[in-house]
C-alpha cells in the first residue's frame, strides 16, 4: 500500500499546485481534477471510490489491505498455493486483535463473495466463513485458481486505517476501492467457465479489479459399498472375490481418490465395528496392516483384526454407482480360520468430496466361516445307485497347495455321476486339484471318447445286487421280541448258540460293550435309535470264535450325536441318519462329534449329519464320519456260513490290485 501512499502524496503536490490558479478558476474545477484523476467510474461493490466499503466514510489515505508477513509480502508465495492455505491465512487474520488484518479479511470474505458493500458486515460467521472454504477448494481441486503469474487490473484497494497526512485523509478502520493500475504478482481466480473472477496481490493482499464472486463449489460426494462376496459361504482357507462399487452424486467426476479394501477378522458372534451403521465417515485411515494407509485402524477393535487387501487410485465418474472403477479383489485367501470366525470386507475412499478430506467407509459386509464336513471310508467299496456329489477344499498348508475331500479306500461305484469324490484313497494326501489325479478307482473314469468323466459305470438294471443280508436274517426262527430302551448287552447270544434274532417295531439302544464271544441280531420293522456308543469288546481273543458282532437291520436306524462310536452292521430299507436329534438348522455347534461306524451299510438313504472335522491347517482333511469295514466283519461271517444254520456268503465281487 507505499504506492497508494505516494500516489496519494503526489495528489498532495498537484492539490497545491491547483490552489495557486483558484484566484482564477472555481473550486469545482480543482475537485474536479482531483477526483478524475484517483477515482473509477461508477461503483464497485456498491461503492464510489475511497468510500470505506463497510462505513461509506471518504478517507483518501491508507496502507495495504493485509501487512506484509514475509518476503515483503502479505500473502507470501511459498506458503500460500492452495485453497487450505489461503483460508486459514484469512481466519487467523480475521480472529487477530489487529484492526487492519480483522478488517482486511472480513473486507476479502465479502468481495469474495460478491457482496454488495457493507454485504453481511465485519462480523463474519463460521458458517460463513466455512462457505467461502468450501467455495476456494471447489475451484482449487478443479484447476480454477492459478497460484503463480501477475495479475492485471485497473481497480485497486486499500485500508483506510492509517493518516498519511493530506486532505480528506483519516484513520477510518475500513478499506475501500480507488483507481490505479497495476500488473504484479498475485493470484487470479476464475469460475468452471475458466472466466477471471477475482484477483489479489500477493504484496499487499489488495483485491483488485471488479470481482464478480467465487460461485458454490462444483463439487461431488462419494458414498462406498461392498456389493458382493463369491462364494458367499465359506471356509477355512477359502479363496474368495470381493467386489464394490462408489456412488458419486454432485456436479462432477471426482478428483484422483484413493480407495482401499479391508478385511476384517470378527471373533464369533461378534460384530465388526460400524457393521450396525449404514457407511461411515471419519479422519481415520481404514488399517495400516498389511500395506495399508501409513496411519490409522478405524476398523481395529478389541474383537476384530484389519488387514488391507486393496488397494488404488482412480477417478471416479458421476452415476449411482459410477461406472468406470469399481473396486474389486479376486482370489484372496481369507486365511486357516477357525469354525464361526467372521469374515467381513470394508470400501473405503478418500477424499470423500472436494470439501471435505476425510475417508467414506461402506457399512462391513460380512460372511462366518464355515465346514466342508467330509466322509471316509476304509477297508471297502462304495456302490450308490444314483449320484455321488460332495465338495473339496484346497489350501496352502505351509507354503504347500494341499486338496482335501471325502474318500473311499477302494473303489467307487455309481450309476449317476461322481463329483468331486475320490477313490483310492486318493485325497488322503493330495496336492493335485484334478479329479483325475484321485479317481484311479472309479467306476468308470473315462467316457466312450477317453476324456475324463466320472461315475455312470452302468445301467441300473445292470448294476450289482445289493447283499441280501436283511434277507438272510429274516429267515431265521429262533426268534424273541424285545421293545422300549435296551442295552445292547442284554440282547447278546453266545456265538456258539444258534442266531438269537430279536425283533421289534421301534427300538432305543441306549449303548454298550459287547463282549467276548457274544453276537447281537436285531430285526426292526419301525426305527432302531442308538442314543450312545455301542462298541465291540478290546479284549483279547484267542479264535474267530470270540469275535463279537452287532447286525441291526431296522427300516429307519437314527444314531443321535452323542454316539461317537458304532461297531455294527447297519442295514436299513429306508434311512440311515449319522446325527438324528438336532433341532432346526444344522450348524457346525451342532453333532460335532466324529462318528466312527465299524461294520458293512446297506441302505437306501445315507444322511451324513455330522460336523466335526474339516479343521485348520493338516486336520482340514479329518472326517465327520468314517465307515470301516474291518477284517472283524468277515471273519465273523465266515464263521457263520460255516455251519447249516449260519450266515452264508451271497455276493462277491473281486477287484483288481490296489496301486
Amino acid at each position: 500500500m507505499n504506492s497508494v501512499v505516494s500516489y496519494f502524496r503526489s495528489l498532495r503536490v498537484f492539490h497545491y499546485a491547483l490552489l495557486a490558479v483558484v484566484s482564477i478558476a472555481s473550486f469545482t474545477i480543482v475537485y474536479y481534477n482531483v477526483a478524475e484523476a484517483a477515482c473509477y467510474t461508477g461503483t464497485v461493490h456498491g461503492r464510489t471510490c475511497f468510500r470505506g466499503y463497510f462505513s461509506n466514510v471518504d478517507d483518501r489515505g491508507g496502507h495495504y489491505v493485509l501487512p506484509t508477513i514475509s518476503n515483503d509480502q502479505a500473502l507470501p508465495a511459498a506458503t500460500i498455493r492452495s485453497a487450505d492455505s489461503l483460508y486459514n491465512l484469512l481466519r487467523a487474520a480475521y480472529g487477530s486483535g489487529s484492526n487492519q488484518r480483522r478488517t482486511g479479511a472480513a473486507f476479502i470474505y465479502n468481495t469474495m463473495m460478491s457482496g454488495n458493500a457493507p454485504g453481511v458486515g465485519r462480523t463474519v460467521s463460521n458458517a460463513q466463513w466455512l462457505e467461502l472454504r468450501d467455495r476456494l477448494r471447489g475451484l482449487d481441486a478443479a484447476g480454477k485458481i492459478s497460484w503463480s503469474g501477475n495479475v492485471s487490473a485497473s481497480i485497486n484497494t486499500y485500508w483506510q486505517g492509517q493518516d498519511n497526512g493530506f486532505i480528506q485523509d483519516g484513520t477510518n478502520n475500513d478499506d475501500a476501492f480507488y483507481q490505479e493500475a497495476k500488473n504484479e504478482a498475485g493470484i487470479t481466480i476464475r469460475d468452471y467457465n475458466n472466466n477471471i473472477i477475482y484477483q489479489i496481490l500477493r504484496r499487499c493482499a489488495n483485491p483488485m479489479g471488479r470481482s464478480t464472486g467465487l460461485p458454490p463449489a462444483s463439487n461431488y460426494t462419494l458414498t462406498p459399498h461392498i456389493t458382493g462376496i463369491s462364494p458367499t459361504t465359506i471356509e477355512a482357507g477359502s479363496k474368495v472375490s470381493v467386489s464394490g462399487t462408489v456412488d458419486n452424486q454432485g456436479d462432477r467426476a471426482s478428483d484422483s481418490t484413493q480407495w482401499e479394501i479391508t478385511q476384517i477378522t470378527v471373533e464369533p458372534g461378534q460384530l465388526a465395528p460400524t457393521e450396525s451403521q449404514n457407511g461411515t465417515v471419519s479422519a481415520t485411515a481404514p488399517c495400516q496392516s498389511n500395506g495399508g494407509a501409513a496411519t490409522g485402524n478405524y476398523f481395529n477393535s478389541a474383537v476384530a483384526d484389519c488387514k488391507n487387501v486393496a488397494k488404488g487410485r482412480g477417478v471416479f465418474n458421476l452415476g449411482v454407482p459410477a461406472q468406470n472403477l469399481r473396486p474389486s479383489i479376486s482370489g484372496l485367501d481369507v486365511g486357516d480360520l477357525d469354525v464361526g470366525t467372521r469374515v467381513c470386507f470394508a470400501l473405503s475412499v478418500q477424499p470423500r468430496r472436494v470439501t471435505d478430506t476425510r475417508w467414506a467407509h461402506s457399512k462391513p459386509i460380512c460372511t462366518v466361516v464355515g465346514k466342508k464336513p467330509k466322509v471316509q471310508i476304509w477297508g471297502g467299496d462304495v456302490s450308490v445307485r444314483g449320484k455321488i456329489e460332495t465338495s473339496t477344499s484346497v489350501k496352502d498348508i505351509s507354503g504347500t497347495t494341499r486338496t482335501f475331500g471325502s474318500w473311499v479306500e477302494y473303489g467307487a461305484f455309481s450309476i449317476g455321476t461322481n463329483s468331486r469324490f475320490a477313490s483310492g484313497s486318493g485325497l488322503s494326501s493330495q496336492t493335485n486339484n484334478n479329479q483325475a489325479a484321485w479317481s484311479r478307482l472309479t467306476f468308470a473314469n473315462e467316457d466312450a471318447s477317453g476324456a475324463d468323466a466320472f461315475g455312470q459305470y452302468t445301467t441300473a438294471a445292470n448294476f450289482r445286487a445289493v447283499p441280501a443280508i436283511a434277507a438272510y436274517f429274516g429267515t431265521i426262527q429262533n426268534r424273541t421280541p424285545v421293545s422300549g430302551s435296551v442295552n445292547i448287552n442284554s440282547l447278546a447270544y453266545d456265538n456258539d448258540d444258534p442266531i438269537l434274532v430279536h425283533t421289534a417295531g421301534n427300538l432305543t439302544i441306549t449303548g454298550g460293550t459287547l463282549p467276548v464271544g457274544r453276537s447281537v441280531v436285531v430285526i426292526a420293522t419301525g426305527t432302531v435309535t442308538i442314543s450312545n456308543s455301542i462298541r465291540y469288546t478290546s479284549a483279547n481273543m484267542n479264535s474267530v470264535n470270540d469275535i463279537p458282532q452287532i447286525v441291526i437291520i431296522a427300516n429307519n436306524i437314527n444314531i443321535r450325536s452323542a454316539a461317537t462310536r458304532v461297531d455294527a452292521w447297519l442295514v436299513a430299507s429306508g434311512t440311515v441318519n449319522t446325527c438324528s436329534n438336532f433341532t432346526g438348522l444344522l450348524t457346525s455347534a451342532k453333532c460335532n462329534a466324529r462318528l466312527e461306524v465299524n461294520g458293512p451299510v446297506v441302505t437306501n438313504r445315507l444322511l451324513l449329519n455330522r460336523t466335526a472335522g474339516s479343521g485348520t491347517g493338516a486336520q482340514s482333511g479329518d472326517p465327520a464320519e468314517r465307515f470301516n469295514l474291518r477284517a472283524d466283519a468277515f471273519l465273523w461271517a465266515r464263521l457263520q456260513a460255516s455251519g447249516s444254520s449260519k450266515a452264508q456268503t451271497v455276493h462277491s465281487v473281486e477287484l483288481p490290485p490296489r496301486f
